[in-house]
């Protein structure tokens, strides 16, 4: 079973993704912020991360700033974010970021993202 970790400070949001995946096959972490994030990867070592930009304690970029120096850089990072601005959009993938997901989305379209890089 393929294994995702999701993290993110929107709950509700966090519940949703993590129940439609979950439906779908996926083995899934949950992360409330950066730091917690990092450990969850450290420790269940996924096939996929999925992180929001904008967190307390480490948001998404120091968390990819983070990984990537890590020896599970190889695990693609997904980003989701509010912040629409294409600026936003060029960090993001400069920093490593596999894909950049504007919200609201789909869940058909993160679906296409998630096994695109799985």
């Amino acid at each position: 079973m393929k294994k995702i970790v999701i993290i993110d400070d929107e709950i509700k949001l966090r519940e949703a993704i993590v129940e439609l995946f979950s439906f779908i096959g996926y083995q899934i972490i949950e992360a409330h912020d950066g730091l917690d994030g990092f450990n969850q990867v450290q420790l269940h070592r996924p096939d996929l991360i999925i992180c929001d930009v904008m967190m307390p304690k480490l948001d998404g970029y120091g968390f990819l700033k983070k990984h990537l120096a890590s020896e599970l850089a190889s695990i693609p990072v997904v980003l989701l974010t509010a912040k629409t601005e294409e600026l936003d959009e060029i960090i993001g993938k400069g920093l490593g970021a596999k894909e950049y997901i504007k919200k609201p989305f789909t869940f058909q379209e993160l679906k296409r993202v998630v096994e695109k890089h799985i």
